[in-house]
């Protein structure tokens, strides 16, 4: 018998407030009123202080001792340290897939290639990214190594974050990110790996680049 554990009270608050984070309703250097969400959600503050720990350790909120909680600064040095990870935890990725992957997690990925490649055609933001983050996280069990997963699996909320800000300034960035993890996948299944590096580090810097040019456009717009 296979047991379902359901979100506690702490984890669904989290969600929500990720989810405000993720797609700019909060935004950077706000602060997170607890009382205001003990009211509009109809929970308790310690449900509330618990979400922000969770949200802090997804690097989406930061707690200041006797200031209280407010959305993490991105900026374009936590962008370019972010990418950097990114691409190393990549690159390892597509190592260890290499030597590990068998008949059966070949096609799980090529069927999640397709419906990341689908997702990007309808041009449906918030399913692209769960089809990306999902791609990459069933590559990650296919290599077998649990610390890898971990790594990306912590990764995925700040990145999250940055993806949607690239979406919302350039829908077409879809198109150039699956083309990328499908060129990423087929290299790895194909033993290209000595073009992966490659692969990784253009993507890496471009997204990067254009997630910083979002962040400015931002900037400026808030100035005006």
């Amino acid at each position: 018998m296979a047991f379902v554990v359901a979100e506690s009270l702490a984890e669904q608050i989290a969600n929500h407030l990720a989810n405000r984070i993720i797609q700019g309703d909060l935004v950077n250097n706000e602060r997170i009123q607890e009382a205001r969400i003990v009211t509009e959600l109809k929970v308790s503050r310690g449900s509330v202080r618990e979400a922000l720990l969770i949200l802090e350790r997804r690097h989406l909120v930061t707690i200041q001792p006797r200031r209280g909680a407010y959305v993490t600064e991105l900026n374009a040095d936590r962008v370019r340290s972010l990418y950097r990870l990114y691409g190393n935890l990549l690159e390892m990725l597509a190592e260890k897939l290499s030597w590990s992957w068998k008949e059966e997690d070949k096609q799980t990925l090529e069927a999640l290639v397709n419906k990341l490649s689908n997702t990007a055609a309808e041009h449906d933001p918030h399913q692209f990214i769960d089809a990306n983050f999902e791609l990459i996280s069933s590559a990650a069990v296919a290599a077998g190594n649990e610390y890898l997963k971990t790594a990306l699996d912590n990764l995925q909320p700040p990145l999250h974050r940055a993806l949607a800000l690239a979406l919302r300034k350039n829908l077409g960035e879809m198109n150039e990110t699956s083309l990328f993890v499908t060129r990423l996948i087929g290299y790895t299944l194909g033993e290209r790996c000595d073009e992966v590096q490659a692969l990784v580090n253009e993507y890496c810097k471009r997204h990067c680049l254009l997630v910083v040019q979002a962040i400015e456009a931002n900037a400026q717009k808030e100035s005006i």
